[in-house]
Order: C-alpha cells, then sequence, then structure tokens
C-alpha cells in the first residue's frame, strides 16, 4: 500500500516563533499523533536559521491523511496557524522511490 507523505517548509515570522512552536506541539502534533495511520508528524526547525521550519508527515494511506485534513480541528487552528507565517507555506506531497 502506498504512503502518503507531507513535506511541508514554513517561515515563520521570528517575532511570533516561540508562540508558534508551543501552539504546533499542543493542537498539531499532539492531536495528529493520535489519528488513525499516522506514522510520523514533527517539525523540524533549520539549524542556522530557526524561524525556517519543515513538518515531516507520513501516513499510512492517502485515506488517512485525507481524515487527517477533514478533522473539525485542524480547520480551526491551521488559519491560525498561517497567521503566524511570514509567507505562504510550501506544501510537497512526496512518493517513496521504494513504493
Amino acid at each position: 500500500m502506498t504512503k502518503a507523505r507531507l513535506l511541508v517548509e514554513l517561515d515563520v515570522k521570528p517575532e511570533a516563533q516561540a508562540s508558534f512552536e508551543e501552539v504546533f506541539r499542543a493542537e498539531f502534533i499532539a492531536r495528529s499523533r493520535r489519528e488513525g495511520g499516522c506514522e510520523q508528524y514533527e517539525l523540524w526547525r533549520q539549524a542556522d536559521n530557526p524561524a525556517r521550519m519543515t513538518i515531516v508527515e507520513v501516513w499510512s494511506s492517502p485515506q488517512a491523511l485525507e481524515t487527517h485534513m477533514a478533522q473539525p480541528w485542524f480547520a480551526e487552528w491551521a488559519p491560525k496557524m498561517e497567521a503566524s507565517l511570514a509567507t505562504p507555506p510550501v506544501i510537497r506531497t512526496m512518493v517513496s522511490v521504494e513504493d
């Protein structure tokens, strides 16, 4: 079965970085990791530019990812996350060469 993988590149406003990380851990990471089909959900910070971050997501199937994106809490919190960003997020859907 093909997994769904996303890399979401974020440029967080420097003044919003601490609050963004706190909310992201509490709302996005904690909730997403409890969802069926979530195999990996992490927020990474660029070593030389801490305001540049990447969300790494691996879902057991495209359907699991679709279910995640349709969660009521996601619709509530995504606009709050985007308000902390300096630029629109770059979302990359990835496919393993091993699939």
